[in-house]
């Protein structure tokens, strides 16, 4: 290729005139997804925080770590450690409204897809169970897999159909605000231009194609055939205004604050806010993720352990008191007084914090101090 010839092609030579294309190598439209966002930093929140729980199983009453608590709190399947695993678990119930687990030589398996039959008074049956390339060749009871609901409507489904709203007002803000900052102008066309065989040719050209490589480039040159004149109308009408920008961020707030209660989350939680962090954290623990702890501790004990055992003392409990950080120094007066009214003893207290116990034989003893008697040992005065 000669070198005027590359010239040529480099900047876009037609039949008659010069265009130097900067913007189409940069340019790229952005879309943004409130819905997509709002739900998935929502649905993070809640299964990286219940994946901190601790899966507490109790024989005869008593705290004890067998198999069981192995499987639930360190290695649930070859494949996953107890984090990934309940991640996976937790975010597939929410965003698919519902979550089967199996048990396969002896590890838990979260299925991909699967079909259920359900029955008013007998066991519901699953079949076509699918985890990645494998499906399994047999029918499942209800009896003999973990099956979660997350709730009576597919929250995500309704989410989906209020956000859309959310969607068109978001569009709607982003072409206010391109609008806002807009470049126009006016052209003059003389008849020199209009007498040519090839002006449609030329004017859909150049407001198709030119025009629009013009205006999205950063810098740009725009040649223009004999008889086009354009002049720039840069008046008060094409200054960009912070009001748009306001209007965008308004309407994402407002789908994160739905998002946050269809899923009992506290919107500031959600968005990030630090303000009154206790208090709000609290609330997400209460409404949030307790409901879904304990259908977990039900499922799990109903299938795993039983009627008959769960009433002498066995059962599967979910602790949430893992997901807040402690600091000791900031509690150290609320432990002496847990430890001084018996109400947990010294390795309790101290697992709680994240520390070892000690096992020895007085932290395992619950104490009490002598400021607290039975009322009826009370003598004199007015207890009399």
């Amino acid at each position: 290729m000669k070198f005027i010839d590359w010239i040529k092609y480099f900047f876009g030579f037609g039949k008659d005139t010069l265009y130097l294309d900067e913007g189409a190598l940069v340019s790229q439209e952005i879309q943004l997804a409130i819905e997509a966002f709002a739900i998935s930093t929502a649905v993070s929140l809640i299964s990286n925080a219940i994946s901190k729980c601790e899966f507490k199983t109790y024989v005869y009453g008593e705290e004890i770590k067998g198999d069981e608590y192995y499987l639930w709190n360190i290695e649930p399947n070859k494949n996953q450690n107890s984090s990934q695993f309940i991640q996976e678990f937790i975010s597939k119930l929410l965003y698919e409204n519902e979550c089967l687990i199996i048990e396969s030589n002896e590890q838990l398996i979260i299925a991909d897809d699967f079909t259920q039959k359900e029955y008013a008074v007998v066991e519901n049956i699953f079949k076509n169970v699918r985890r990645g390339d494998m499906t399994f060749d047999r029918t499942f009871k209800m009896s003999e897999v973990l099956y979660f609901k997350y709730s009576n409507d597919d929250v995500r489904k309704l989410l989906s159909n209020l956000l859309k709203g959310y969607n068109n007002l978001l569009n709607m803000a982003i072409g206010k605000y391109k609008r806002s900052g807009g470049r126009k102008g006016i052209m003059d066309i003389d008849s020199t231009a209009t007498g040519d065989p090839k002006f449609q040719e030329k004017f859909d050209e150049l407001m198709n194609t030119r025009f629009k490589k013009y205006f999205e480039a950063e810098n740009a040159v725009l040649p223009l055939h004999k008889g086009f004149k354009y002049n720039e109308q840069n008046g008060e009408g094409n200054k960009k205004s912070t009001s748009e920008i306001v209007d965008i961020a308004s309407i994402t707030k407002e789908a994160f604050e739905r998002v946050g209660q269809a899923f009992k989350i506290p919107p500031a939680l959600l968005r990030g806010d630090i303000a009154d962090i206790e208090k709000i954290t609290d609330n997400f623990l209460t409404f949030c993720v307790d409901p879904i702890t304990d259908m977990v501790g039900e499922e799990t004990t109903r299938k795993r352990i039983g009627r008959k055992d769960f009433l002498k003392g066995c059962y599967i409990k979910v602790d949430t008191t893992c997901i807040k950080h402690i600091d000791i120094f900031s509690i150290a007066e609320k432990f002496d007084k847990l430890i001084a009214s018996a109400g947990y003893s010294v390795d309790e207290l101290r697992i709680k914090a994240g520390d070892t116990p000690l096992n020895a034989w007085w932290s395992k003893k619950h104490w009490i101090t002598k400021n607290y008697q039975d009322v009826e040992n009370l003598k004199g005065g007015e207890s009399d």
